[in-house]
């Protein structure tokens, strides 16, 4: 981190900023665990074999350890530290640098312990982040199928030019720019009957299909985030449902996308004209900053 980076903590509707400079009322002196990862690594040894064969490894959840101090209205600033980083509540610390912002999601293993002091106090929390990489604010989503936007500036009014267009290629490049696979969501919105939608990774040969017609007006969500997999059904009423039950069983809810360009091919049984597909994703994840 630099002098010019921002570290914001939220959790519980309430939210601190930090920051590096000096001058700021709340200052960072330090954050560890930031950029390191943990990796657990499960190896076997054959007789008289040198060495060993890997057979597994796992990225463990990592703490990062925040040090600071309060310099302006020690007081006031302390009690609003202590009143967001709260024990049991699950807060999100977003590190802004270079025009760029990327945030992790932790629960608090050790609440802030303050120094004393009038003019000044010191303070340290530890967060416990399960999921321990950083993943990108800026929104990466891509439209696989349905309305494309094109109008941008600058631009020229003279002749035929289109705001939107419907993109009838089959496949469509969705553009992961961090170094670790992503989870997403995929919604599949229909404008008039649409039968089993359908994407398909071909760098991965797996799928995502939904066995169910849709009417106009109704949307499917599938989500591959952990935690959060799973299908939701939004009907033209806006009644929303569980539809688990319409997955196609050898859909792959564990599907991410890679690193660089994934070649996604959207399809439908009937109605793909009228088959929209977006996938929503963050521009990407990160193991450490």
């Amino acid at each position: 981190m630099n002098r010019n980076t921002i570290v914001t903590y939220t959790a519980g509707g309430r939210s601190v900023l930090f920051s590096c400079q000096y001058a700021n009322p709340i200052w960072i002196t330090d954050m560890t665990g930031v950029s390191s990862n943990n990796v657990q690594i499960s190896e076997a040894q054959g007789a008289a074999q040198i060495g060993s064969t890997i057979s597994n490894q796992s990225v463990q959840p990592k703490d990062i350890t925040i040090n600071g101090a309060v310099l302006k209205e020690a007081e006031i600033n302390r009690s609003a530290i202590l009143a967001c980083v709260l024990p049991g509540v699950i807060g999100r610390l977003t590190v802004t640098q270079g025009g760029k912002s990327w945030y992790i999601d932790g629960t608090p293993k050790s609440t802030p312990e303050f120094s004393n002091g009038s003019a000044a106090q010191t303070f340290q929390f530890v967060l416990h982040c399960p999921y321990p990489y950083f993943t990108s604010s800026e929104d990466g989503s891509s439209i696989v199928a349905g309305l494309t936007k094109l109008f941008q500036f600058p631009c020229s009014l003279a002749g035929e030019w289109y705001v939107s267009k419907y993109s009838e290629s089959l496949f469509s490049m969705v553009e992961n720019t961090g170094s670790s696979p992503v989870e997403f969501d995929v919604v599949f919105s229909a404008k008039a009957s649409v039968t089993n939608p359908e994407i398909y990774h071909v760098e991965r040969g797996s799928y995502i299909r939904i066995n169910k017609e849709m009417a106009a007006g109704e949307t499917i969500t599938v989500s591959t985030v952990y935690g959060h997999k799973g299908v939701v059904v939004r009907l033209p009423d806006s009644t929303q449902t569980n539809g688990f039950k319409y997955l196609d069983v050898g859909s792959d809810l564990n599907l991410q996308m890679d690193p660089g360009s994934n070649t996604i091919r959207g399809d439908a049984e009937n109605g793909k004209s009228a088959l929209s597909i977006k996938i929503v994703m963050p521009k990407g994840v990160v193991p450490g900053l």
